[in-house]
């Protein structure tokens, strides 16, 4: 059973047959006896007629999606007017995923063994159902637990998923190790180096002195989806303007090419000296000294929908 409600933010009126909407929709539906909520943001001069790449966003462990879409300064829904796309913020239970990593069972998502990935796939059929979806051109992307989930889904439903984008975020080891098939996908990660809570090198999840799980860390991660994907060990590194010095971050992109198969790509943001946060994301000081310095260079969510988008060319 599915429901929703409707909370139009501005709507301007028809122009030459097309619905001028800047559109944030409260959804929800029922997945096994849970109901279960999101945010859909229709971009600008929304047309019915025409079809639309939608972005799946998901918010970290102990977070929200409105938190989120807060957080990031509303800027995948300024980017979705400005580009036209879809953008969707699903919330996980309780405020967190189960991302079929075995690795603790502090989230409640984890611990009662949430069916995320049926949520989202149910979620997903509701939309394309409700909205022109192109369905070659469906991405998700999150940070921390968010970034697993999106991991999650990548590997469940290769069928459905494009490609993903981790932030703060890099491959469970449990998921690789109990996955005997998977179809290469596209990945952008986006990790500092610096990062308290999810180790850049491989490690233990810390949170509050609390081992959460194991992760690969950004090398073996690449590792492991070049290896799989085909593409170049060795990458092709681009600086990325320090434009903001009081962050005390600099970053640069890396990107592994695939010579037989362009469009399947693997990429990283390195940011040295970032913590665990989302680039270009609003801070607290109190926050910051938990979980590290944001840098403010850029916003992620500009370099996720580039990302995306190149996958398509």
């Amino acid at each position: 059973m599915v429901s929703f409600r409707k909370h139009i933010c501005f709507i301007t009126g028809l122009i030459i047959g097309c619905t001028s909407v800047m559109a944030q929709i409260e959804e929800t539906l029922v997945h096994d006896n849970y109901t279960r909520h999101w945010i859909t943001y229709l971009p600008k001069h929304y047309n019915k007629d025409r079809q639309y790449p939608l972005v799946i966003s998901l918010h970290g462990g102990g977070g929200q999606a409105s938190q989120l879409m807060k957080n990031t300064r509303h800027r995948f829904n300024k980017l979705a007017d400005e580009e036209g796309f879809i953008v969707v913020y699903p919330n996980g239970l309780k405020k967190s995923w189960n991302d079929n990593n075995k690795r603790d069972t502090h989230g409640f998502a984890r611990k009662e063994n949430i069916d995320d990935v049926g949520f989202i796939e149910k979620m997903i059929a509701h939309l394309e159902a409700s909205y022109p979806i192109h369905p070659k051109a469906i991405f998700a992307c999150g940070i921390s637990n968010g970034g697993l989930m999106s991991q999650t889904l990548a590997m469940a439903l290769p069928h459905k998923i494009r490609a993903i984008g981790m932030v703060a975020s890099n491959f469970g080891r449990d998921q690789i190790e109990t996955s005997k098939e998977m179809t290469p996908f596209s990945v952008l990660f986006i990790h500092g180096t610096a990062d308290p809570i999810f180790p850049y090198a491989e490690g233990d999840i810390q949170v509050f002195n609390t081992t959460r799980g194991h992760v690969l860390g950004i090398e073996k991660s690449l590792a492991y989806i070049n290896a799989r994907n085909g593409n170049d060990v060795n990458p092709v590194k681009t600086p990325i303007a320090n434009t903001v010095l009081k962050d005390n971050c600099t970053s640069e992109h890396l990107k592994y090419l695939n010579p037989e198969h362009p469009n399947l790509k693997v990429e990283l943001i390195k940011i040295h000296n970032g913590g665990h946060t989302w680039p270009g994301a609003k801070t607290k000081r109190v926050l910051s000294k938990i979980v590290g310095p944001t840098t403010q260079d850029f916003n992620a969510c500009d370099k996720l929908w580039a990302f995306f988008k190149s996958t398509l060319d």
